[in-house]
């Protein structure tokens, strides 16, 4: 056995100790692929978070990177949601009053905190839906209403963009999942919107035909100087599974400079 001394003041400056470290190098060594999994479970023994997350058996010893994904989400979720929390507290005034630009740099530090725990939500839900752990209920449900809701909290977040809604449609029963038909609609609202700058506008247009609702969003305006490619590919991808496990299909079109329209359809039982 190799021993390796730390000083202690590194750990406490860190915050961790001697087993998370040991730990810590064997789960880098194993990504690696310098220690088989058969040495790392010697390492880690009885945590289960690492066992489950990183091995899917004894027999392949491979990593299995949707359960390490959703694991690892959940747990950047905890230090996101207190930094949101006490930015907020912060901003309120609780602690004490802030002159305007101390306020203006936590708007920025809560916002961009805002972002990041959508990015990991987000991780988590592609994750779930690629090893096909993600369900949905269907229930008989008020459908307008629930559009009507999506479109209002979509607003909420993004006043700078004027949104538009047709709405039109008789069905007296129709059965889905609410609330990931909200994530459905608010995530493509932001995927068409985010193809046009601030101030561009975005129309929601709902009708049905024999066989289904049918869906369409377009954006229209100046050309968005800046995309977040990374948003678009993981609300195209989580939107899309959605779509399909209601039993739809989805559409995007292309990017024409000046906006962008999606469609997509939810079929009648």
């Amino acid at each position: 056995m190799t021993m390796v001394e730390i000083p202690s003041e590194l750990l406490e400056a860190a915050g961790i100790n001697p087993e998370d470290v040991k730990t810590e190098l064997a789960l880098v060594l194993f990504q690696r692929g310098r220690i088989t999994a058969s040495q790392f479970k010697l390492v880690v023994g009885d945590d289960h978070r690492f066992k489950e997350a990183f091995l899917k058996d004894d027999q392949t010893e491979k990593i299995d990177l949707d359960t390490f994904v959703s694991w690892a989400a959940h747990d950047l979720k905890s230090p996101l949601n207190a930094m949101i929390g006490f930015t907020k507290v912060v901003l309120k005034g609780i602690d004490g009053p802030i002159n305007e630009l101390q306020a203006t740099d936590l708007n920025t530090a809560h916002t961009s905190g805002q972002r990041m725990l959508d990015l990991v939500n987000n991780l988590i839900d592609m994750a779930r839906l690629d090893k096909g752990e993600l369900k949905i209920e269907l229930i008989p449900g008020d459908l307008f209403q629930t559009i009507v809701d999506a479109a209002t909290r979509w607003k909420t977040k993004n006043p700078d963009r004027e949104l538009q809604t047709e709405i039109g449609f008789n069905v007296p029963i129709f059965s889905f999942d609410p609330a990931r038909l909200r994530q459905i609609i608010t995530g493509l609202l932001t995927y068409s919107a985010n193809h046009v700058a601030e101030g561009g506008k975005v129309v929601l247009t709902v009708h049905q035909t024999e066989h289904a609702i049918l869906f369409k969003i377009a954006s229209s305006g100046e050309k968005a100087r800046d995309k977040y490619e990374m948003d678009l590919t993981m609300l195209g991808f989580i939107c899309g599974g959605l779509i399909r496990l209601h039993g739809g299909s989805l559409a995007i079109g292309e990017d024409t400079g000046h906006g962008l329209a999606l469609d997509f359809s939810l079929p009648f039982e």
